[in-house]
């Protein structure tokens, strides 16, 4: 018997593994039936890939071995564990366990303070019938629209030693040992502040969707509200308050303008990486300290989604059968509506002392009316205005589009490796900015071969896969466009640099080329599908040489704009000549993809006779862009701020589009799919405009979160792409408290005056669908 069972088990295991194998690729081979869902989940994919795991991946190894910039040459890339190895360092341990502690406690303790504020909001707001509920609300928003640091800015001007309240009021004299705002109680007080409108959202959204019906049961059996509240009510929020406390643990651990600004003689993890950064100029003790951080955020990250997943089955069920449960107890509603009106209150101040701290000439000495500070905002401070809300618009819709494909393709379509995407989508904006920050300085200085091959891999196999039927086809098509392209790439230049940027009449015989293939697709291609073929590939060759010679057409404007009278408008002409080169002078790696994605497009409507040479053709035009030079090094450029602007605010686009697309009815895309339209025509015609409302709610989210980011973009932000968030932090350190009030209020009214016109706009064109859109994504 036991010959036999060792002879049956082994072919068996085989057998179930190569099947799994090959239903995995039979899954694939079904989505690469339509060419634009699978170029959709290919874009998805590469995006997550480059701006969200290699970052996090490059962090984590960059903590183990010793960065080849300023050190000692010996000693560049070898293994070390110095940073690490302080936690048990008897000189060093002290101070980094203490680290360790303050930042956990921090954490702990703005989770549950935020989560016990959000749930009191919560409840007054749909149990306690308050008046004015609609403006309760939206002041309670208002921190999820200003800048992270404002609360911290707004305690100092009232608390702080020259405070309002304490000095002018009070009479407070700070001395040695006088306990004042900056420090750990300080540090958690703006914390709370600034995040408990979280929980708030999504403990109002459950307590609304909240089915009565076992509470009406049990209160028509004589229970009490107190018994029903502690049975019933608090046992079915537990999911949505663990979550609560859960986002805001890893919200706190990820903040970085409040403890820069208040946290006095307590250092944790968040401030100690950005002083290792832009202080020490110490890239591994960053990276070794962000791998400490990221290990207690991510690991609730994972908890989190686990809790999240069992609300979702536990509170939401729908409209309720019955109308809400009131409190009628004069002592508990008046509670209830006390205390939320006492925090409204001191969130209120905290938001006046802004507008007053703006206005006032010297803040604490001399409070006399002062516009001086707004002279300078928009004087000095103009070109950031421009560049944070012209980078933030750029990344909105980035972030948008991103957002709804990765809830397309986890909620519609079935593959392996579907929730690995969803994770990793969301991974992005709950790791601490600071940790994707020194990420994209890894990654993006000089990115690693091995990662660009992969990706260019990726689109050129799918590529060829559309080029030719067969495998000896595709194979022709990869190695002879791949050839040929990385053949151009090696041309002598005028300083042997390659022919890129030094030898001009490069991009002109890439031109060329690409005429040459339009030609070939002119004559292979039916005339009713020429359109569809030629034009895409003539843009391209446009491109190239509109490319080659609007660099001299901006350098010349920006040289005009210096000759412009006044100092706004040289200030403004300038930032329009950055922002035309954001359009027109990508990096040629971004070309070099993006030219490769849009021959999946076209090559189908290419008959077959000429399909594979205009195949070739693209391929080796698209490899040449790819791997000219240092690819993908984006350190300096706009196109890094925006690529994180984006991924800091992709979950929450996911989330928006998941939440749309549960509520619609997949037999609607169903019945357009058997009656013959593709995927791309779906989505387009039918799915886009049912989720349009939330999809707006996620781009409208993101801009918000994109103009008050500061985490990660303060380590990629240059002179030549100011950020406001940045500026706020710099006025603050040089101790220009109200200059810093004057730039948030900007700020605030920026993101206000958006939030308005897309309410104006949407109501104008989809009538009540847009003006009852939710914003609380």
């Amino acid at each position: 018997m036991k010959p036999t069972t060792q002879i049956n088990t082994q072919p068996a295991t085989s057998r179930t593994f190569w099947q799994e194998i090959a239903r995995r690729v039979n899954e694939f081979r079904l989505l690469a039936q339509d060419n634009i869902l699978m170029t959709g989940l290919l874009i998805v994919s590469i995006f997550v890939f480059l701006f969200i795991i290699l970052p996090l991946f490059e962090v984590i190894v960059q903590g183990f071995f010793v960065p080849n910039i300023g050190t000692n040459p010996d000693e560049a890339g070898k293994f070390s564990l110095e940073y690490f190895a302080r936690y048990i360092d008897p000189v060093y341990r002290t101070h980094a366990w203490n680290v360790v502690r303050d930042t956990l406690t921090m954490g702990v303790l703005t989770a549950t303070f935020g989560t016990l504020f959000g749930f009191i909001f919560a409840y007054t707001v749909i149990r306690c019938n308050i008046p004015f509920p609609r403006l309760f609300h939206v002041i309670t928003l208002l921190p999820t629209i200003s800048p992270p640091f404002a609360i911290a800015v707004a305690a100092i001007l009232l608390f702080g030693r020259n405070g309002l309240v304490t000095h002018n009021w009070l009479g407070i004299e700070f001395l040695p040992g006088v306990n004042d705002i900056y420090g750990l109680d300080g540090l958690v007080f703006v914390q709370v502040i600034t995040f408990f409108s979280v929980p708030y959202l999504m403990l109002r959204a459950m307590l609304e969707r909240f089915d009565p019906a076992m509470e009406e049961a049990a209160l028509s059996m004589g229970a009490s509200k107190f018994h029903i509240f502690r049975t019933i009510t608090l046992p079915m929020l537990t999911p949505g308050l663990a979550g609560s406390f859960l986002l805001l643990f890893v919200e706190s651990l990820a903040d970085l303008g409040n403890p820069l600004l208040i946290s006095g003689n307590t250092t944790v993890l968040s401030a100690e990486i950005f002083l290792a950064i832009n202080g020490e100029y110490n890239q591994q003790k960053g990276a070794a300290l962000s791998l400490v951080l990221l290990i207690p955020t991510l690991t609730l990250f994972i908890f989190q989604n686990y809790w999240v997943k069992r609300r979702s089955y536990i509170s939401v069920t729908g409209k309720p059968t019955g109308g809400q449960i009131t409190v009628k107890e004069p002592w508990i509603r008046w509670s209830f509506i006390g205390v939320s009106a006492l925090i409204l209150t001191l969130v209120l101040g905290l938001y006046s002392s802004i507008v007053v701290g703006s206005l006032t000439k010297l803040w604490g000495i001399d409070n006399s009316f002062s516009m001086k500070y707004f002279n300078i905002v928009f004087n000095r401070g103009l070109e950031s205005i421009i560049d944070t809300t012209f980078l933030s618009a750029v990344a909105t819709p980035i972030a948008g589009l991103i957002g709804i494909l990765v809830a397309v393709m986890t909620i519609r379509k079935n593959f392996s490796g579907k929730a690995a995407l969803d994770f990793f989508s969301n991974l992005g904006g709950a790791v601490p900015g600071t940790i994707l920050g020194i990420g994209y300085i890894i990654v993006f200085i000089q990115a690693p071969l091995w990662g660009v091959w992969l990706v260019y891999a990726a689109l050129a196999l799918y590529f060829s896969s559309v080029a030719a039927t067969n495998t000896a086809g595709r194979a022709v098509v990869v190695a002879l466009g791949t050839a040929i392209g990385y053949f151009l790439t090696r041309l002598p230049g005028e300083a042997d640099t390659g022919a890129l940027m030094t030898f001009g009449n490069w991009q002109y015989a890439l031109a060329a080329v690409l005429f040459v293939a339009a030609l070939l697709a002119w004559f292979g291609t039916s005339a009713e599908k020429r359109r569809l073929t030629v034009t895409p590939i003539l843009i391209m060759a446009l491109f190239l040489v509109l490319h080659n010679i609007s660099g001299a057409w901006i350098r010349a404007i920006f040289i005009w704009s210096r000759s412009l009278p006044g100092t706004q408008l040289p200030k403004i002409v300038s930032s329009v000549s950055d922002q035309i080169g954001v359009f027109l002078q990508p990096t040629f790696t971004l070309m070099g993809f993006t030219f490769l994605t849009a021959g999946i497009f076209t090559l189908p409507q290419i008959g077959p006779k000429m399909r594979m040479w205009v195949a070739a053709i693209l391929l080796s035009v698209s490899a040449a862009l790819t791997l000219v030079g240092e690819p993908l090094t984006l350190i300096g450029t706009s196109y890094i701020i925006i690529f994180a602007y984006a991924v800091r605010s992709l979950p929450a686009s996911v989330r928006a589009g998941v939440a749309a697309l549960q509520q619609i009815d997949p037999s609607i895309e169903e019945a357009s799919a058997s009656l013959g339209a593709n995927a791309q025509y779906t989505f387009r015609r039918i799915t886009l405009p049912l989720v349009l409302p939330a999809f707006i709610a996620g781009l409208i989210f993101s801009f918000a979160r994109h103009m008050t980011s500061l985490s990660a973009i303060i380590f990629l932000s240059t002179p030549k792409w100011r950020i406001l968030t940045v500026e706020i932090l710099s006025a603050v350190e040089q101790g220009g408290m109200s200059l810093a009030a004057a730039y948030s209020l900007v700020l605030i009214v920026i993101v206000l005056i958006a939030i308005g016109l897309t309410y104006f706009i949407l109501g104008r064109t989809l009538g009540n669908s847009g003006q009852n859109i939710d914003f609380n994504v």
